[in-house]
């Protein structure tokens, strides 16, 4: 038998270890998994190095208010959205319904809640106490008729330089005055004396959409009542210039006499903006949890 013999000094003993090449042979080395254990333990190693860890902090978790402030006002605006959105629909079925005779007497409560609806409504026109709000476009869901021939209608024609007829309007039922838009008229058309062949005169009905009165529009004057100078529509003001109730209804489409004001000039219009500010808010979000992101993960 072959024996392998080792001698190591040191100060006190000489070792001597005798192996066995036989007894080698029955307890080989692994040496593939050896390689494969340390290779494991490197990388294993490397991904811990390699892992990122967000440092947390009083600074770091006041900063995050920003990202979640932004992220709940955008969850806001999707509920406003949907909100506005049904608000309009609701409106514009109201548009649709069949006429309901106007109620008297005529309150705020009852008023408040017939906006947008539509009314039958009966009387006579108060035509010397007319007044107009100019500059307004045409409104026109699609009628194209000419105010004053009949005709088809120009570009130039449905442009602002218009306005709205306003005629108080004494209801057969109840002796009260109200005031009515009976439509849009070109400029050319603002003297009563280019219409009178379209003034209806005695007891008339026609169907009509309840309004309510506007606040000021940005960028646009003020009224001057004592000039006859409107701009937009105030209703309480309207009332004590002219002798009227503060109650408004758009003449419907149907109403509109050849020639003479175009009605219809009805347009659910509300302002309606949550979309660009959702849109805002989110990509706020994104932009403000990726700069802390950066910031504070290591």
């Amino acid at each position: 038998m072959l024996r392998l013999i080792v001698l190591r000094k040191n100060s006190a003993t000489t070792f001597s270890t005798t192996f066995s090449i036989m007894e080698a042979e029955k307890r080989p080395i692994r040496h593939e998994s050896l390689v494969l254990e340390l290779g494991a333990r490197s990388s294993k190693q490397g991904n811990q190095k390699q892992k990122k860890r967000i440092h947390w902090s009083v600074g770091s978790a006041a900063m995050l208010v920003l990202p979640t402030f932004a992220f709940s006002l955008g969850c806001w605006q999707v509920y406003r959205l949907r909100w506005k959105l049904n608000l309009l629909e609701s409106l514009e079925a109201r548009l649709d319904q069949a006429a309901v005779p106007l109620p008297t007497p005529l309150d705020r409560e009852t008023l408040k809640s017939l906006e947008y609806c539509r009314v039958r409504v009966s009387g006579t026109f108060l035509h010397d106490r007319e007044f107009i709000i100019s500059p307004r476009g045409r409104f026109d869901p699609g009628q194209t008729t000419s105010a004053s021939t009949g005709s088809l209608l120009s570009e130039n024609d449905l442009s602002s330089h218009g306005g709205h007829i306003i005629t108080p309007f004494r209801l057969e039922s109840s002796g009260e005055v109200i005031l009515v838009n009976r439509g849009w008229v070109p400029q050319f058309l603002f003297d009563p004396e280019a219409r009178t062949k379209t003034q209806p005169r005695g007891v008339v009905f026609f169907d009509a959409i309840v309004r309510k009165t506007e606040k000021r529009p940005q960028f646009v004057g003020q009224n001057i009542p004592e000039r006859g100078v409107w701009y937009y529509r105030d209703l309480e003001q309207m009332a004590k210039t002219y002798g009227t109730l503060p109650v408004w209804v758009d003449a419907a489409f149907e109403s509109t006499i050849p020639g003479g004001p175009i009605g219809g000039q009805t347009n659910v219009n509300i302002r309606n903006e949550h979309l660009q500010y959702l849109l805002t808010w989110f990509s706020l979000t994104a932009v403000t949890l990726a700069m802390w992101l950066h910031r504070f993960r290591r």
